[in-house]
């Protein structure tokens, strides 16, 4: 799952709600799950799992084939839909085992290892729109001073560390993540092993590879939405690519936010440290519960984004759909970056003038510093 402790399925985790009140004398709080979760749970992380798998593997397969110099945005979106693929290969597990109430019958190490994944995957999304929104800032605001920072192997090194940092902020869950009984009932959970020092150790991953980048995130584009709306005006086109942006950052939030503020919550009064009643403690875990599935589902998020406000991902993906070559869109001014390219993170190259129109279009574009 994540390195922070979490439910990815009814059921799990619910020894950890059993305080109320005087923590030295304990009462249990009995748990009950959302009412027919075991049904709609399951059905919802297979639609995410299908819907990501194909839209992501798409997204990969359009930037990867792409020939000749890659713009700088292209490398973020290319990792980030990696990062959502791997994720989505994990719901299946995690489907079966909130259809079972949370029993895990894929062994522990499978337990560990998609734990891992989607603790590594969740960390990369993160700084990695952390990164594209840097990019954009430098791009936007100071695009003059930013030459030497915006650069292809600058973005693959600011890549490279990004994946390097995410599989370290996972090991936590390798090493805490096990098999535990059910709280009621035969059959075992995958979960974390509920130690203070993991409880600790959670929330300072937490700031560190969430909270923090989410500061840095807001801060950009606060200051370029200050830009756009001051003269001198930038162009439609480089608007576009931007509110592309600004939708995928928004979306990831949004989606992520409500489970970490919960889950802090979760992780303070694990340490004993915020006294919680029953009834409060029965809607941290119902919150818990949605805001996984919220959390979960935004791995798909992305190629539905691309599919609305991209012209371009738009026709070729009903291209692809009615096995035909769908036309080019017309060449735009860059949204990229200030200096050329164009508004659409799909857009090819134009079909020159003599071109058997049968053929396929290159996915190539110009390159942007």
């Amino acid at each position: 799952m994540s390195t922070e402790s979490w439910s990815p399925s009814p059921g799990e985790g619910d020894e950890g709600y059993e305080w109320s009140g005087d923590y030295e004398e304990p009462n249990v709080c009995p748990i009950v799950d959302l009412p027919y979760s075991h049904i709609y749970i399951p059905l919802l992380y297979l639609a995410a799992f299908g819907a990501g798998l194909m839209g992501n593997s798409f997204v990969v397969w359009l930037l990867a084939r792409r020939q000749g110099p890659r713009r700088l945005v292209d490398t973020f979106v290319l990792h980030l839909a990696v990062a959502d693929l791997v994720f989505v290969v994990t719901l299946p597990f995690w489907a079966t085992a909130a259809g079972l109430g949370g029993r895990w019958t894929f062994g522990e190490d499978l337990c560990k290892v998609s734990s891992f994944l989607i603790a590594v995957t969740r960390c990369a999304s993160t700084l990695l729109l952390t990164g594209m929104s840097v990019d954009r800032y430098l791009a936007v605001v100071k695009l003059l001073d930013s030459r030497s920072l915006r650069n292809q192997s600058c973005i693959l090194t600011t890549c490279g560390v990004t994946w390097t940092i995410s599989i370290v902020a996972g090991v936590p869950s390798l090493v805490y993540r096990k098999l535990l009984p059910m709280p009621v009932g035969p059959g075992s959970r995958c979960a974390d092993d509920p130690t203070d020092i993991f409880q600790w150790l959670s929330l300072l991953v937490l700031l560190l590879t969430f909270i923090f980048p989410l500061g840095i995130t807001l801060f950009c584009y606060f200051l370029i939405s200050r830009r756009l709306w001051n003269p001198p005006h930038l162009g439609r086109g480089r608007k576009n690519s931007l509110r592309i942006i600004f939708a995928i950052v928004g979306t990831f939030t949004c989606s992520w936010l409500p489970f970490s503020i919960l889950k802090t919550f979760f992780h303070i009064a694990h340490l004993r440290t915020l006294p919680l009643d029953c009834p409060l403690l029965l809607a941290l875990h119902w919150g818990l519960t949605l805001s996984t599935c919220l959390a979960f589902v935004n791995s798909s998020a992305n190629p539905i984004i691309y599919l609305f406000l991209d012209r371009s991902f738009r026709a070729r993906a009903l291209g692809s759909c009615k096995h035909t070559h769908p036309p080019l869109t017309s060449r735009v001014s860059s949204a990229s970056s200030l200096s050329g390219g164009d508004s659409s993170i799909f857009q090819g190259r134009a079909l020159k003038r003599g071109r058997n129109p049968h053929m396929c279009p290159r996915l190539s574009s110009p390159s942007t510093p």
